[in-house]
C-alpha cells in the first residue's frame, strides 16, 4: 500500500483496532447527537478515564453521562466558531485534589481546589482509512 504521495505504508493502526484495543472509546451517537453533534465521536482512553469516568469518592456527586456531556456540549459550543479541522477547547471538570495535576489543567478558581478548567484538543478528520467520512477525535493537547 502506498501514500498519496506514493511512499510505502510500512504499517497502519486503524480507528477499528484503537477501539478494540481500548485506546480509543466510541461516544455513543445519541449523547453525541443531544450534544447537537453529527459526527461520530471518539474519545481517547486518556480523556475517557480522567474526565468522563467517575472519580472514586465521587460518585454521589456527579455522573457518567453528566461528566461526557460536559465534554461533548463545551466541544460543539467552541466548534461553531472555528473552520478548520482542529479546535482547543476549554471546559470545567470537577475532580479531587490529590496531586495528579496535568500540563492541560488549570485551576478555576483559588476558592474551589476541585474545578479545574481543562483544556482539550480535538481534530476532524477521516474516520478510518477504508471510511472517509467525517469523524471528531478529542484528546489531550499532547496527545496525536
Amino acid at each position: 500500500m502506498k501514500d498519496s504521495n506514493e511512499w510505502e505504508i510500512v504499517s497502519t493502526y486503524s480507528t477499528r483496532e484503537a477501539v478494540a484495543d481500548g485506546f480509543l472509546v466510541k461516544v455513543d451517537s445519541e449523547a453525541s447527537k443531544e450534544a447537537g453533534i453529527k459526527f461520530p465521536v471518539y474519545l481517547t482512553c486518556a480523556v475517557w478515564n480522567k474526565y468522563v469516568e467517575v472519580p472514586k469518592g465521587m460518585e454521589q456527586l456527579q455522573n457518567l453521562s453528566g461528566r461526557l456531556w460536559d465534554v461533548l456540549f463545551m466541544f460543539a459550543f467552541h466548534a461553531r466558531n472555528v473552520s478548520s479541522n482542529l479546535l482547543q477547547y476549554d471546559f470545567i471538570s470537577y475532580l479531587p485534589d490529590e496531586g495528579d495535576w496535568e500540563p492541560n489543567e488549570k485551576l478555576k478558581t483559588p476558592e474551589n481546589q476541585l474545578n479545574r478548567l481543562v483544556t482539550l484538543k480535538a481534530v476532524i478528520q477521516a474516520q478510518d482509512f477504508d471510511d472517509p467520512s467525517p469523524a471528531i477525535f478529542i484528546m489531550k493537547p499532547d496527545e496525536d
